[in-house]
């Protein structure tokens, strides 16, 4: 049943039922009390999609996520719709599977589906120019989420990488270690590029010496931690700091075919690893706030949107410091 059938059947035209679904004023009262009694009694649902389209709005929030499977991605997107839940908005997600290409099809897709904003967590790739760009052209809201993009200034929420990877190796030096490898993401990203500052400098920062062979650049996913734990566990090493989770995990596949010790961290925590008894220095990634931040920017003025940062939280013995 649509508009028109609804018309033909109380016999008054299609605007005047489109006005009382709509919530217009200029009509009879009795008359669109009778058309929504009859609407509800048939259980009739406006096309809410079409509607939107003919109004130039929608309430729903496109959320380009790079990898799914990645337990982080999976509990930050629980946070952002949880928030988002409280307001009229719904979140529509797309997985573009660290694929260029499949980003360049949601950004597509999401232009002709007329969406209130953007919340682009970008793949970790190589960008001649803004991947953005054209949601900006249609004056579509975006906002960038845990990975900013180089010469572009968008505003959004970001963890502190370059601190959050200081505490971790920091932890490890306080331990004595003096040989430490350290497997970074695609060193193109920003977010690699930092947390291989972080350890650097935690080096400077105790004035000991690393070594340029302890640096394995890998890109974020499960394999290229194997392939790097294979090189590493074949070393003197005796720590390994990983820039990620799966890479982490990709590492304890080759530690375990292997057999070898090293004291394992990682930039963010793999919760389940502690029921497995797996200890790891790592750090705590304060999901709740992002979430709220992310949910305060979006209905933040335009000329107060700003880029934010938040700090991890260096776990030790299971314990928060």
């Amino acid at each position: 049943m649509n508009m028109k059938d609804i018309a033909a059947h109380l016999g008054i035209s299609v605007a005047t039922v489109s006005r009382a679904i709509n919530g217009s004023e200029n009509i009879n009262p009795e008359t669109k009390a009778r058309i929504l009694a009859f609407v509800d009694k048939k259980g009739y649902t406006p096309n809410v999609i079409a509607r939107n389209l003919s109004k130039m709005e929608n309430n729903t929030i496109a959320l380009l996520v790079p990898n799914i499977s990645n337990p982080f991605f999976a509990s930050l997107i629980n946070k952002i719709c949880a928030n988002f839940a409280k307001s009229d908005y719904q979140i529509a997600l797309y997985n573009t599977s660290e694929d260029i290409e499949l980003e360049k099809k949601a950004i597509k897709n999401i232009i002709g589906q007329r969406i209130a904003g953007v919340i682009a967590i970008l793949i970790n790739g190589k960008y001649n120019e803004n991947p953005l760009l054209p949601l900006i052209n249609y004056n579509i809201p975006v906002f960038l989420l845990d990975r900013d993009i180089r010469d572009y200034t968008l505003p959004g929420i970001f963890l502190d990488n370059y601190i959050g990877a200081y505490k971790v190796v920091t932890e490890l030096l306080n331990k004595g270690h003096r040989d430490i490898a350290v497997i970074t993401g695609d060193l193109s990203s920003l977010n690699a590029e930092e947390r291989l500052k972080g350890y650097i400098k935690a080096h400077e920062d105790m004035n000991i010496p690393y070594s340029k062979e302890n640096i394995y650049e890998g890109n974020f996913l499960f394999e290229s931690g194997y392939e790097a734990g294979k090189k590493i566990l074949a070393t003197s090493a005796t720590a390994v700091f990983s820039s990620n989770n799966l890479m982490l995990l990709g590492f304890l596949k080759a530690m375990k075919t292997l057999d070898k010790d090293i004291e394992l961290s990682c930039f963010e925590e793999i919760e389940y690893l502690e029921v497995l008894g797996i200890n790891v220095i790592s750090c705590k990634i304060p999901l709740d706030v992002i979430g709220e931040k992310t949910y305060s920017l979006f209905f933040t003025d335009k000329s107060k949107r700003k880029k934010t940062y938040i700090e991890p939280i260096l776990i030790k013995n299971r314990k928060e410091f």
